[in-house]
């Protein structure tokens, strides 16, 4: 039996969420599969696999600016985050012997690789943006970014190839690529009744994540609105209700995807795996990007042009305007698993 160690990044939920259906096609496979995270990612997957060994790796633990100097304090931090990518190499290394591991899948995680077995890094963005002002630093990031993605044996992107949606954060400089398709632990159904008009999707690091929940819970409040809120706090089970907001700190796989399927609309950050999941339930959204996270800001001002789903920013975000506005936006559908990239990818891991 091949063992694969899975490695997603704790940065927001969505590295996790995303390698729950990888775990899933790797267990269907015979493989036996063993996770090596850390904070939330680490509290999410172990209730998902109870059964499956973990290993707790360095903490990232990025701050969030309360402002709009999020460069500034991503470049602070910078010796902190290089510290846990080494820490975390000798870490794999460490239980790449222990344990036989046969392959390592790393979700962004850069020091989860090992030059004795085959590792596989999954991201979306080869190529990272950069903010407004900041791009005389470009070039020099994204240097130290494929040095660092070079250690790996392949690159797996979650994208349908053509799609359009990660283009942006592609380069020419990365080889061995692989796209295993668009990744989502949920599946649309018929019939589910309507509960909620807005789930509220709220994750990410802090003090961004507690910033986004207080300003949606009291426009909530005040407009009176049945919606469900889930707070993305695995580590922190509570439920409370006042007036017409029920709020969650967590919820199971199945128990967000009804909540999910029987609301109108979705509010959440625009993150790459949290667009997945909603393309694949078929769900109209409000995206407000985190403030100066260029990524997300690309992905809700694309979808924002094609009339998919409404974005606005955090300083003018008004839920009574974004609902009004999305009267005429289409929702996030097509979600396509043709060609079973996924299947195929795991195909390559077999004897």
């Amino acid at each position: 039996m091949k063992k694969v160690l899975v490695c997603p990044l704790d940065w927001g939920l969505g590295h996790a969420t995303r390698c729950i259906p990888i775990i899933w096609e790797l267990q269907k496979r015979g493989m036996e599969v063993i996770i090596a995270s850390s904070g939330a990612s680490l509290a999410l997957l172990k209730l998902e696999f109870p059964p499956c060994i973990f290993f707790e790796l360095p903490a990232y633990q990025p701050e969030y600016p309360r402002g709009h100097s999020m460069v500034f304090k991503i470049i602070v931090q910078m010796p902190k985050f290089l510290g846990a990518i080494r820490a975390e190499h000798q870490m794999v290394e460490q239980i790449v012997r222990d344990q036989g591991i046969d392959v390592i899948i790393s979700d962004n995680r850069y020091g989860c690789w090992s030059g004795k077995i085959r590792s596989i890094f999954l991201t979306h963005q080869v190529k990272i943006p950069m903010p407004v002002g900041f791009g005389w630093s470009s070039s020099w990031v994204n240097y130290y970014s494929r040095r660092a993605i070079q250690q790996f044996a392949e690159v797996w992107i979650p994208d349908q190839p053509g799609s359009g949606l990660t283009d942006y954060f592609m380069s020419d400089d990365v080889h061995n690529i692989r796209y295993i398709g668009w990744l989502s632990r949920f599946e649309a159904r018929r019939g589910v009744a309507r509960k909620y008009e807005i789930v509220a999707l709220v994750s990410g690091p802090e003090p961004q994540r507690s910033i986004f929940e207080g300003k949606i819970s009291s426009q909530l409040l005040e407009l009176g609105l049945k919606a469900l809120l889930v707070a993305g706090e695995p580590q922190r089970p509570y439920r409370t209700m006042e007036g017409c907001l029920e709020r969650v700190n967590h919820l199971g796989g199945q128990e967000l995807e009804d909540a999910i399927l029987s609301s109108d609309i979705v509010i959440s950050r625009s993150g790459y795996s949290t667009i997945m999941d909603l393309m694949a339930l078929g769900k109209k959204a409000i995206f407000i990007p985190t403030t100066g996270q260029p990524e997300q800001l690309y992905l809700a001002k694309y979808l924002d042009e094609q009339r998919i789903a409404v974005a606005m920013n955090m300083n003018d975000f008004s839920i009574k305007l974004a609902l009004e506005k999305s009267v005429g936006y289409r929702g996030l559908t097509g979600f396509d698993r043709k060609g079973n990239l996924l299947s195929k990818a795991i195909d390559t891991l077999l004897p």
